[in-house]
């Protein structure tokens, strides 16, 4: 309903994306041709838009239509597997009968509503700064860029146009000078509002089945491994033990924790070490007290998986350039902790009521987790006498939980080792088997989330932007999946939990309330931003994404649909190089049929270099330009170009008026035209128009 009336392919990366399927749609070899760089494969992660294109194919509908339908496809196996893994999170916790069905139901619900469906507490000050509550000083506190201009709304909604978009801009960074820098601070959520089917939301529904992956091997019922089968060592012992368990799954956990990295590279590493300190847990569980090789079995199995990730999706890696450059340090830049929190202020609430649940029950703790407890809280102590308090944070909580991690992992393993009918052996904080699962997996992602965010206080993966901005977008995103999945089981784990006495009762009331009213302030966004950003659901709805190019550019609309109805497979045209983010080579994008440069910006993201770009950007101006015919007809020829596109860009850039129409028209055949575009063919087909 929501895209039906917002369904318009235009603005932001949807052009690119668009363009790329429309692409592989016409690609009739792998790698799929680059729609923007003309003999050249796409050199990105493009697996989830070729996904997109085969549901295209299956379903017979126009791209138009399915780039829509698959944004919502991609929200709805969002939502309901972060619902299927926060449910089956609670029901591993089978052996409390506390909450019963039910409680896994309502543990589910949560889940998906923090991954997919709140927003982050930036909502919540643009409702209240849109009634005109709130004074000046919060808001120049608060230091949300563009927040303090926004006027009073007229309707019950905040009304200034893009509003819903500072969102996902709340990180205010300012370099040496005091200049502002952008950093992006997206969530699904705003994702799916706004409507891009990028590759880190495409892979959304691929990284809930990694950490279902991870859930499972948890939860494996697997003979404990005897002494005797335990004699080999190394690969020899490695192989033995997965011919009695796993063999049959290694390949399969190859092939889809691999994929991660063919549909959104940055997660691949996120979640296959998410896997591989799960599977460790597994078989410290698994092998005898006296087996300590579980850290080789787990470091064993990385190697093999990356390898099966490798070798199965190696045509991809062979034609794949980027951008990245290494490591830099962000300098004196750190992120200032009430934007931190306005980012994950809701879940970093839940979070430390379950560290909080969990260390409570904890007794005895092995001398493993009171060193990875202090080395967290150590270095939170010195970035807190530096001054960096979310750095500080993230350390200390991150510590603390895989400190509560390594205690989960090691009663449990003790408790296996109790024979039957002994059950005063167990140690007194040992997890029952069936509920350490869920705790240590949790525990995972909490250490896991806080890394990635702590990490980027410090350093950024080096890129064409030369700053923080893209590596805390892809951080920070993967940091509010693992934070929500974990925050939503420990709400369930905390309710499952007996409170003894008064104060422990009058303190768990506290943070449910707390944890509920930050849930209702990121509500806010979700109730207001998607009536905001359609319109207030007037006008006519459609899925078709293209349908207001006809509406309000019907000649250029009528271009498309003449080259997708003429040109032929293999088929290059020639438009002019377009600005990013814009309406610029509609084109080729609507038509899948590459032009020699489309967005120059992107390539060089894409590419990591511009050589190939900038000697085309000459090449272009001298063909439109046609002061030398000769040169013009082998720059044609040497870029096998078949159509030749002059329009209100063409004219505009490179100054294309009745001189250089002549000229043209000397070396080539009008084979379309209308009153705004003339489509030049190098094949002499027939005129139309």
């Amino acid at each position: 309903f929501f895209r039906a009336h917002n369904p318009e392919i235009a603005a932001t990366e949807k052009p690119m994306e668009y363009a790329f399927l429309n692409g592989i749609l016409r690609s009739e070899t792998f790698p799929p041709r680059d729609p923007w760089l003309s003999g050249y494969g796409i050199s990105y992660y493009y697996l989830g838009y070729v996904l997109m294109a085969l549901l295209t194919r299956l379903t017979g509908l126009a791209s138009a239509v399915t780039f829509n339908l698959t944004n919502a496809t991609l929200f709805a196996l969002t939502l309901s597997g972060a619902y299927a893994l926060a449910h089956n999170l609670a029901a591993a916790r089978r052996a409390r009968p506390a909450g019963g069905s039910w409680g896994a139901v309502a543990c589910g619900l949560l889940g998906g509503g923090l991954v997919a469906l709140v927003g982050n507490l930036e909502g919540i000050f643009e409702v209240l700064r849109a009634r005109g509550w709130g004074s000046e000083a919060l808001f120049r506190w608060l230091d949300v860029r563009n927040l303090t201009v926004t006027p009073p709304s007229a309707t019950w909604y905040p009304d200034d146009g893009w509003w819903w978009w500072r969102a996902s801009r709340i990180i205010h960074d300012r370099d040496a000078a005091g200049q502002s820098m952008e950093v992006i601070s997206e969530f699904p959520f705003f994702s799916f509002l706004l409507g891009d089917n990028h590759p880190h939301v495409l892979a959304l529904p691929f990284i809930l089945l990694a950490l279902a992956l991870a859930l499972n091997v948890l939860l494996a019922a697997r003979p404990t491994t005897d002494p005797e089968a335990a004699e080999g060592v190394g690969w020899r012992r490695f192989l033995a033990d997965l011919g009695r368990g796993w063999w049959g799954d290694v390949p399969l956990w190859g092939l889809l924790l691999g994929a991660l990295a063919f549909l959104n590279t940055w997660d691949y590493p996120i979640y296959l070490g998410i896997f591989l300190l799960a599977y460790a847990a597994r078989r410290a569980w698994d092998a005898p007290a006296a087996d300590r090789g579980w850290l080789r079995d787990a470091l064993t199995m990385g190697l093999v998986l990356g390898g099966l990730g490798a070798a199965l999706y190696l045509p991809f890696f062979v034609g794949f350039r980027s951008q990245a450059g290494g490591v830099g340090l962000t300098g004196a830049i750190r992120t200032r902790p009430h934007q931190f929190l306005l980012m994950f202020g809701t879940q970093i609430v839940l979070v430390g009521g379950f560290l909080a649940a969990v260390l409570a029950r904890a007794r005895r703790l092995p001398r493993a987790a009171w060193v990875a407890a202090g080395a967290g809280l150590g270095l939170a102590l010195v970035c807190a006498g530096a001054g960096w308090w979310t750095a500080a944070l993230g350390l200390a909580l991150g510590g603390l939980a895989a400190g509560l991690a390594v205690d989960a992992v090691a009663a449990h393993a003790a408790e296996a080792e109790v024979p039957d009918g002994v059950a005063d052996a167990a140690p007194a904080g040992a997890e029952p088997a069936a509920s350490a699962a869920p705790v240590v997996l949790s525990l995972i992602m909490v250490v896991a989330a806080l890394v990635l965010t702590t990490f980027v206080e410090f350093a950024f993966l080096r890129d064409s932007f030369g700053t923080r901005m893209n590596t805390v977008f892809k951080f920070y995103y993967q940091a509010w999946v693992l934070l929500s999945l974990a925050g939503a089981y420990g709400v369930y784990h905390v309710l499952s939990a007996r409170p003894r006495g008064a104060p422990a009762r009058l303190v768990r009331g506290g943070w449910l309330v707390a944890g509920g009213l930050l849930l209702a302030a990121g509500l806010a966004y979700t109730v207001t931003a998607p009536v905001a950003k359609a319109n207030g659901f007037r006008g006519e709805p459609t899925l078709d994404g293209a349908r207001y190019v006809a509406a309000f550019r019907p000649q250029e609309a009528e271009v498309v649909r003449w080259l997708a109805e003429h040109a032929p497979p293999g088929a290059v045209l020639l438009e002019a190089p377009g600005r990013q983010f814009s309406d610029d080579n509609w084109v080729s994008a609507a038509t899948g049929i590459p032009t020699l440069l489309g967005w120059g910006g992107h390539e060089l993201q894409w590419r990591g270099s511009y050589e190939e770009p900038a000697r085309r950007e000459g090449d272009i101006a001298a063909i439109y330009q046609g002061a030398d015919p000769a040169r013009v007809a082998a720059l044609l020829e040497a870029y096998a170009v078949d159509y030749l596109l002059v329009g209100p860009r063409e004219r505009e850039q490179y100054g294309v008026g009745p001189l250089t129409l002549a000229r043209l028209d000397r070396l080539l055949v009008r084979a379309y035209e209308n009153p705004q575009y003339i489509i030049y063919s190098a094949r002499g087909d027939g005129r139309e128009g």
